[in-house]
């Protein structure tokens, strides 16, 4: 029975979530309440609460989710024998196929940085978990010989982090920007920073 209860709980979580993520895009995150989250997942206040006390709380919920399914992905990754190949296959999950609504829910999490603590503090987290998935897979590709030994991992992940955040921005503000296309742009970049042989950086030589 307990078992039971905990499936029960998680599908309610978990239809709590994607009501909210609903009305965050259809109405913002300032502009949907609670009360139109609890009319879309068909629940009362008092139960709904039992859940997710705060709008806050089901921003986190969201990206806790993302977190798990992220790290399975990366985790999937690191047994591949081609990690170029495996992290094209990625970066198209993500930045091509991810619906537009989603980068719209994006957007909005971005938005509140500024003006809320508690999300800003969440997306550190986000930037920090995402930062060190992606270094985790280049310094496998690197150890495998897939990248110049001395390509300079962390700014390729800065770049990456970057131009991705740019992407999502624009997917959620142009219906018909063209994602392959920006995709294949990031990685001829990425290929000039990671794959071209390369002396050591002697900026700090005296």
């Amino acid at each position: 029975m307990p078992r039971i209860d905990n499936i029960q709980r998680t599908d309610r979580k978990a239809a709590i979530l994607d009501a909210a993520e609903r009305c965050f895009v259809r109405s913002g995150f300032h502009g949907a309440s609670m009360s139109e989250i609890c009319a879309e997942a068909g629940m009362s206040p008092g139960n709904l609460y039992r859940y997710f006390p705060s709008k806050e709380a089901m921003i986190e919920g969201l990206c806790e989710r993302d977190f798990e399914e992220v790290g399975q992905q990366f985790a999937e990754l690191a047994d591949a024998p081609d990690i170029w190949q495996a992290f094209r296959e990625l970066a198209k999950v993500h930045m091509v196929e991810e619906p537009r609504e989603h980068c719209a829910m994006w957007i909005e999490s971005m938005s509140e940085v500024a003006r809320n603590p508690q999300i800003a503090a969440l997306r550190t987290r986000i930037d920090a978990f995402i930062h060190d998935k992606l270094l985790g897979a280049l310094q496998l590709a690197r150890a495998r010989g897939q990248t110049s030994p001395h390509a300079d991992l962390d700014r390729a992940v800065q770049f990456l982090i970057t131009f991705a955040d740019g992407l999502m921005l624009r997917r959620a503000r142009d219906p018909d920007f063209d994602p392959v296309n920006a995709m294949s742009i990031m990685f001829d970049v990425l290929a000039g920073m990671l794959l071209t042989p390369s002396a050591p950086s002697t900026d700090n030589a005296t």
